[in-house]
Order: C-alpha cells, then structure tokens, then sequence
C-alpha cells in the first residue's frame, strides 16, 4: 500500500500568525512536486545490480551530467517494480487534477508509460548543471545511497550561508517580493520525487569520499479510450 498522504506540496494555504482566521496565505501558482518513500525491495534491487556491474548500457553521453556513471536500468530489473513507479505517478497527477482540472469523462482514463531510467552514480566533484527532461510530461529522481562521511560535510555546510553539497535544487520563474524561486533538497536514502519534466532542477557537487547513488527516470502521459467489453 503505498501512503502518499502528503504528495503534493503546499497546494493549499496554512493559517499564519495570530489573527489565523483572518489571514490565509495560498500557494496557488507554480509546478507542483510530489514525494514519496521508496520501498526497501526496490531499493535492495536497484542497489544489488549496480554493485553487481549492471548490465544496463552506459547512458552518460544522453545526459548532460558530468558524473561517474550513469548507466541505463535493465529491463529485467525495473520491470518487477514498474508498478511502483506509475501508481505514484497517477496518485501525483490525480491529486494535482483533483483540484485544477475537469474530471475525465468516464470512458477514459489515464495511461503511464515509463520512458526511460538509469542510475546516477555521484562521486567527489561530479554534478549535474541546471538542466530539464525532454519528450516526456513527468521526471523522477530517488537515492538509494549517500557517502558515508556526507553528514560530517553537511554539518560543515550548515554554517556557510548557502548549504548546498550533494543538494537537488528545483528552480523556477524569478526572485521577487514574497516569493521563492528556488526549492532546495538535501536528500537522503528512501526519497522519491516526481516533478514536471520541463522544471529546470540541478545537483550539486560534494567532496566526501563514497559515492551518492540515485536514479532518474522519464515518464509519459496518454489518455485511453475504454471501449465495450474493456475492463
């Protein structure tokens, strides 16, 4: 059973300050992204071929991340778990269109198809430049492992004015007067976040020795006709 109770984040406003009945705060534009937790068999898995030597083909010169390693996720290892992956996707897109969209009719309903995914493996100095995914509606990051001396790096960066080593960042519009253009994440094993393909996001670099170990993927979007008969 997977619990997305708080998928998307603030889509609705949060009372604030003394008079809260008074005065709401909303949230009502920008892209929206979701988090969920990874299960520990996918996790295992995914983590099991890559210490194994995945099979999967090297996938770096597709991407425009100056890392280690990015390999492709075979086929035979994604397959077992895809479920996952796409019921978070229509939970993520289902709340969103919960409250923006018109309901679909009734004879048809939504089709996810994982595109594309690969592991991502991070050592020192490696990361990814302000970038987004093309030739798909949703993107997908999770962690599957962090260096083991990455907190002693984080308790260091906590003092600078910026902590952002081995960070995700999501940016989007402009700076302005009471409003947020950037969406920092210091992520940590288990996290699972999807997020519009077009929202220019980009990973930090760090200097720990050990490897950051995540996974991206792509997914598409399409709406099927259920015809007679169909189930």
């Amino acid at each position: 059973m997977i619990s997305l109770e708080h998928l998307i984040y603030h889509e609705t406003g949060e009372a604030v300050g003394r008079y809260h009945d008074e005065v709401i705060c909303m949230r009502p534009f920008g892209p929206a992204i979701g988090h969920s937790t990874i299960p520990q068999d996918i996790i295992d898995a995914f983590n099991a071929d890559i210490d194994a030597g995945t099979k999967g083909p090297d996938w770096s010169d597709k991407l425009v991340g100056k890392v280690d390693k990015e390999h492709l996720i075979p086929t035979e290892v994604l397959q077992p778990h895809a479920r996952y992956f796409t019921d978070v996707a229509l939970r993520y897109v289902d709340n969103y269109a919960e409250r923006h969209c018109k309901p679909l009719p009734e004879n048809i309903k939504p089709m996810v198809t994982i595109q594309s995914a690969w592991y991502v493996q991070q050592k020192a100095a490696d990361f990814n430049p302000v970038h987004l995914h093309t030739n798909a509606e949703l993107s997908c990051v999770g962690y599957l492992q962090m260096p083991e001396d990455i907190h002693n790096e984080w308790d260091e960066d906590d003092r600078d004015h910026y902590p952002a080593a081995g960070h995700i960042e999501f940016l989007h519009g402009s700076p302005t007067f009471l409003n947020r253009s950037t969406f920092m994440v210091r992520p940590k094993v288990g996290d699972f976040f999807i997020f519009p393909a077009d929202l220019p996001h980009t990973v930090y670099p760090f200097k720990s020795s050990g490897e950051r170990r995540s996974f991206s993927m792509n997914i598409i979007l399409a709406e099927q006709e259920i015809k007679d008969g169909d189930e």
